[in-house]
């Protein structure tokens, strides 16, 4: 899609940020008729997979504007493009079996989701949302047939997505609290242990030095005493105790040593830590004051993060059941 790319990327240029991206030399050119996907006999091309990437692009740019940095935006626009082909076979399959059910969206609830995506997006003001339809290219009419073939998707999504889903069990939620509790613990205080590997001595060079953390490093991560190397190689004041520092308030080490000790995983060892004149490895022994929820205070959340799991399932496999009853064939690049 390297063609497609650079209108995409132009356009986040004027949604996200007043600047132009640079165009990309020598991109090869793209195959515009290249059949990507046959649907029940009918051929999805690489123009139409890069039309519905940009009107994708358009939509969500328009609704975002403002809102987001210009690494959000491009990370947003390769996921779209990554799985473009496959959206695309999926919403034509979708659309499909709407029809096959005499499936019809009425103008009125049309209606109501322009209405609530301007006064989400633009707080009502129907001038300002005109006027970037104009300048996104697309017409109002063009606009309201995406929004309801998306209501039309999002209607069968609903009803394939698990309406009756199996009630969770105590024992799927006993497991789920053990898998998420950890993420709503507070973060109490680690305990810390640092090794600072010099750059450079009066006996040993640069890349002498180099040597000596990376041999420091591969001994860690087999499993080597993190004490006794702190002994031998460490330059710091800790080193003598194996480097130990202690329970670590927020004031004991500089800011960003302290950073990189709070969001470290207990029993884990941090990646060399660039200290100007030293390297730091920093590994944290456990924590001090750390609080987890109980299970009756996270089982609502719980319960929530369950069921949708379920129904993503249930959407998934719904969909899988579409491909396999219909007749798709993709060609790969």
């Amino acid at each position: 899609m390297n063609s497609n790319r650079q209108i995409l990327l132009a356009l986040l240029a004027m949604a996200v940020l007043p600047v132009s991206f640079p165009s990309r030399i020598g991109a090869a050119p793209v195959e515009l008729n290249r059949i990507k996907a046959v649907v029940n006999g009918e051929p999805i091309t690489q123009t139409m997979v890069d039309a519905a990437v940009q009107t994708q692009v358009q939509v969500w740019l328009m609704g975002n504007k403002g809102m987001v940095s210009r690494s959000e935006a491009e990370r947003e626009i390769r996921r779209m493009e990554g799985s473009a082909l496959d959206d695309l076979i999926d919403r034509n399959l979708i659309l499909s079996e709407f029809k096959k059910l005499g499936g019809a969206i009425k103008d009125q609830y049309v209606d109501e989701t322009v209405n609530r995506f301007i006064t989400e997006r633009f707080k009502g003001d129907k001038d300002k949302f005109m006027e970037e339809l104009k300048k996104s290219g697309m017409t109002i009419a063009q606009f309201r047939e995406i929004q309801r073939d998306q209501i039309a998707i999002q209607a069968l999504r609903q009803k394939h997505g698990g309406e009756d889903v199996i009630p969770n069990t105590p024992w799927e939620k006993r497991a789920k609290y053990n898998e998420i509790k950890d993420e709503f613990a507070s973060e109490g205080q680690p305990k810390v242990r640092i090794m600072s590997i010099p750059k450079q001595t009066s006996t040993s060079s640069q890349a002498e030095q180099q040597q000596v953390l990376s041999d420091v490093m591969g001994k860690l991560r087999g499993g080597a005493d993190f004490g006794d190397l702190a002994k031998k190689h460490s330059s710091d004041s800790f080193a003598s105790k194996g480097g130990y520092v202690g329970v670590l308030g927020k004031d004991v080490l500089n800011e960003g040593l302290t950073k990189a000790a709070y969001s470290l995983p207990t029993g884990q060892i941090s990646q060399p830590l660039d200290g100007g004149i030293n390297w730091h490895i920093l590994k944290v022994d456990g924590r001090v004051g750390q609080k987890t929820p109980s299970f009756d205070e996270l089982e609502p959340e719980i319960d929530k993060r369950l069921t949708i799991e379920k129904k993503q399932k249930a959407l998934e496999s719904w969909l899988k059941k579409l491909r396999r009853d219909a007749n798709v064939r993709i060609y790969e690049d």
